[in-house]
């Protein structure tokens, strides 16, 4: 039964239906904000945007060769996300090499030997977290050095609505520093891109899914207020609609990770942590589960 309640499509990897042009409208917006911050954001880190897409058309390439048949919008897009949500901090070209290529190798090995697809930003967040930790215990800091900052001295999403993104950022009288490139960009406008993108009541039900979820990690975390919870919130819906996931996902699977996820973001949430890390979670979790209930 499971099987018959796909809500998008039935596999990311190589699209089937018509929904590849909601795929391709979520791509042509990740490529108009990634625009915006070249243009508006400096400075811009070049190096770390080579090496990524170096490691992304190589693997690429590599899953072509032994015949994987990779769904190249996706890959692309995945990249696109690592970019634009990672914090600075961790765009340091050493950190990056590293996390890229173990994501990678770790991403087709589960692919080809378990049929587990895990989202390549979800790897990468927890390789680079893995390797500046072990580095840091080496005694070896491998963090860059450099901030972002907008040129306009106005972000974007002040326009709009107040909000806090979960790296955080530093506030100053007539500027501000982005601990990522995405904290230039307006989470409220990429939710809403993606719910005109995909035009899905059911949408709804994950939406305020994943705002109880934040609220449970607020109440542990002694954090409240409904611009930060729902600025989590957007984030991570975008992010569930991203291309290049296992598939885009079953109703009651999906909604069995999330009561799951509930009470340990009560309490994670005491530990001091941030919140991006549910995300993370939540991917892992739903992959397995794909994988064990739906057998795809």
């Amino acid at each position: 039964m499971l099987k018959n309640l796909y809500i998008l499509s039935e596999n990311s990897w190589g699209i089937k239906s018509s929904e590849i042009f909601a795929d391709f409208f979520y791509f042509l917006t990740l490529i108009g904000f990634f625009g915006y911050s070249v243009g508006f954001v400096t400075p811009l880190p070049i190096l770390p945007i080579i090496i990524a897409s170096t490691f992304t058309l190589i693997y690429l390439g590599f899953c072509i060769r032994m015949k994987q048949s990779p769904y190249w919008l996706g890959l692309i897009a995945q990249l696109l996300l690592v970019l634009l949500i990672l914090p600075s901090v961790w765009l340091s070209p050493v950190l990056l090499s590293f996390a890229l290529l173990f994501t990678y190798l770790f991403h087709y090995y589960l692919i080809q030997y378990y049929s587990l697809r895990i989202p390549i930003f979800c790897l990468a967040i927890l390789f680079l977290f893995l390797f500046d930790t072990a580095f840091s215990l080496m005694g070896q800091q491998f963090r860059s050095e450099y901030t972002l900052s907008s040129l306009a001295g106005i972000p974007l999403e002040s326009l709009f609505l107040p909000m806090t993104l979960p790296w955080g950022s530093i506030e100053s009288s007539n500027t501000k520093v982005f601990l990522s490139i995405a904290e230039s960009l307006g989470v409220f406008l990429l939710v809403t891109v993606a719910w005109v993108s995909f035009r899905r009541t059911i949408l709804i039900s994950f939406f305020v899914c994943w705002y109880v979820l934040f609220l449970c990690w607020g109440f542990g975390a002694n954090l409240s207020g409904f611009s930060w919870n729902l600025s989590y919130a957007s984030l991570a819906f975008f992010l569930q609609l991203a291309p290049g996931r296992y598939f885009y996902g079953s109703f009651y699977v999906t909604i069995v990770s999330f009561v799951i996820l509930i009470p340990i973001a009560f309490f994670v949430g005491k530990m001091g942590i941030s919140a991006i890390w549910i995300v993370v979670v939540f991917f892992l979790l739903e992959s397995l589960f794909v994988r064990v209930f739906l057998g795809k």
